[in-house]
């Protein structure tokens, strides 16, 4: 991806730039999926029943390292970095409990906040959405370090997070009902049973949600670049390290 994308961009804007990035680098993104959250899908769809759906739902544990090295792909691509899972891995290295335990407290205040007639809880998942991206981009310590960045950056853009999160939302859905539209239709075609059926939909889910997360690390920037002119320090830099002064007149 060219540094001309460093720019301010729509709702629908931002999720075509996450899904172009989505769509460019589906191995290495559908790798870091499948290696985190598959073994939870897989086996609780193998076992089946109530335990299984505890075991799926442990998924939830590794969700945010995922989301966290998904922003590093988001990140490498946007700069023009060599992208792979082992740059990936390397940026959340040994901040894979960071990002859990800033999951958590997103989760929480979300919680409360719905509890509180949920327009709060809304209003808290838009304030802390960029927690995660400030703690592997940035290398943001601690918990109230990445919420009160991401408060920062959030600060005046309530609807145009809150649009680009529920778009890029609703992408994943539309993708989980057609996968789920078509996977019931070979399962009836083909007479497979209910686990077969069960582990296509885990496989659906897991290979859809990188949309989403790439979706969020371009919505990420977009607010570095609205707040703080990322896209004026960004050209500063590639001038700088090329050695070229800019002309004034």
């Amino acid at each position: 991806m060219s540094e001309p994308m460093f720019r301010p961009r729509s709702a629908i804007e931002i999720v075509d730039a996450g899904f172009s990035i989505y769509r460019a680098h589906f191995a290495t993104l559908a790798a870091i999926s499948v290696a985190l959250l598959g073994p939870f899908h897989v086996a609780g769809a193998l076992i089946g029943g109530a335990l299984g759906d505890t075991i799926s739902n442990l998924s939830g544990f590794a969700m945010p390292v995922a989301v966290g090295a998904t922003v590093a792909v988001v990140s490498d691509a946007m700069h023009d970095r060599p992208v792979s899972v082992g740059s990936a891995f390397g940026q959340i290295s040994g901040r894979g409990g960071v990002l859990v335990v800033v999951s958590f407290l997103q989760g929480l205040l979300t919680f409360l906040g719905m509890l509180l007639l949920i327009v709060p809880g809304v209003i808290a998942m838009c304030w802390t959405f960029a927690a995660p991206m400030t703690v592997v981009v940035e290398r943001v310590d601690g918990m109230s370090g990445a919420i009160g960045r991401s408060r920062q950056l959030a600060r005046g853009q309530f609807w145009h997070i809150l649009g680009t999160l529920a778009l890029s939302w609703l992408i994943v859905g539309v993708l989980m009902i057609a996968a789920g539209l078509g996977i019931g239709l070979v399962v009836g075609f083909m007479g497979l049973n209910q686990v077969i059926r069960d582990l296509l939909l885990a496989w659906a889910l897991i290979l859809a949600l990188p949309v989403a997360g790439a979706a969020s690390g371009v919505l990420y920037f977009d607010l570095r670049i609205r707040n703080e002119a990322y896209d004026v320090e960004r050209l500063a830099q590639i001038l700088d390290d090329s050695g070229t002064t800019p002309v004034t007149t």
